[in-house]
C-alpha cells in the first residue's frame, strides 16, 4: 500500500486550531508521524522566537497523528505532555517527529522531537495519551 493510500486511511479532519497553526503531515505510518509548521510572526514571543505554546501544540498534534496511524479506529485524548525546551527558533519551518513507544492497557506513551529546518533540536517531549473504546 502506497504512502498516499495509507495516509488517506488515517486522515482525520483537522481541528480549527491546527489549521490556524498551518500544521501539515509529511508522513504517518505504524505509530510514527512527521509534521511541520511554518514560522509566522503571529506564532512568536516578544523575542521573535516561536512561542512555546505553538511548539507544544505541534508536538501534541504530531503525537495524535502517530497514535492515529497505529490505532486507527480508536478515539483518544492527551493526558500529559512533558516538554524540555532546548533552543529557540527564529526562522523557517519547524518539524515534529513523534513515535509511539509503549502501550499499557489503554495508555499510550510516546516521544516527540521538535527540530528546525537545519536539524537543530528545539524541544523534546514525553507524551501520555488515553485510548477510549468506541
Amino acid at each position: 500500500m502506497g504512502l498516499e493510500t495509507r495516509m488517506e486511511i488515517i486522515k482525520k479532519p483537522k481541528a480549527p486550531f491546527e489549521e490556524y497553526l498551518s500544521i501539515s503531515t509529511i508522513e504517518a505510518k505504524d505509530g510514527y508521524a512527521k509534521l511541520k509548521m511554518p514560522y509566522r510572526k503571529e506564532f512568536t514571543n516578544p523575542h521573535g522566537s516561536i512561542h512555546g505554546g505553538a511548539i507544544v501544540s505541534l508536538a501534541d498534534t504530531a503525537m495524535a497523528v502517530a497514535i492515529s496511524s497505529k490505532y486507527q479506529h480508536t478515539s483518544f485524548y492527551t493526558v500529559k505532555l512533558e516538554i524540555k525546551f532546548k533552543s529557540p527558533s527564529k526562522r523557517g519551518e519547524i518539524f515534529a517527529e513523534a513515535k509511539v513507544i509503549d502501550k499499557r492497557k489503554r495508555f499510550v506513551f510516546g516521544q516527540v522531537e521538535i527540530k528546525d529546518d537545519k536539524n537543530k533540536l528545539l524541544a523534546q517531549v514525553l507524551a501520555t495519551f488515553y485510548l477510549i473504546k468506541e
